[in-house]
């Protein structure tokens, strides 16, 4: 079962592959902040610190998207992002 980190805490979870990290966090209230969650505002961007190499590539509107929320690169949308393996997550810096 792959290993969900968070930077700011250092807290690690056991999650099962494939789950929306967007459904953990809000099932177990954790601390990542969320909008519409449906990729269009941009509040959720995050940065996967380790572990990025095990997700699939961003697609066009997810990139759109990070663009508008941030400068960082490799960012994400955690509302978007699934657990593929183990990971490291922070938030980005807006």
């Amino acid at each position: 079962m792959p290993k969900l980190t968070f930077a700011a805490t250092g807290e690690s979870y056991d999650v099962p592959e494939g789950t929306r990290f967007l459904d953990f966090c809000q099932e177990n209230n954790l601390p990542h902040d969320f909008g519409c969650t449906v990729g269009s505002c941009g509040t959720c961007a995050c940065v996967v610190t380790e572990g990025a190499e095990s997700l699939p590539p961003i697609g066009d509107e997810q990139s759109e998207t990070v663009e508008m929320a941030t400068d960082e690169e490799g960012a994400r949308l955690g509302c978007q992002l699934v657990v593929t393996g183990d990971m490291t997550v922070r938030a980005a810096e807006v």
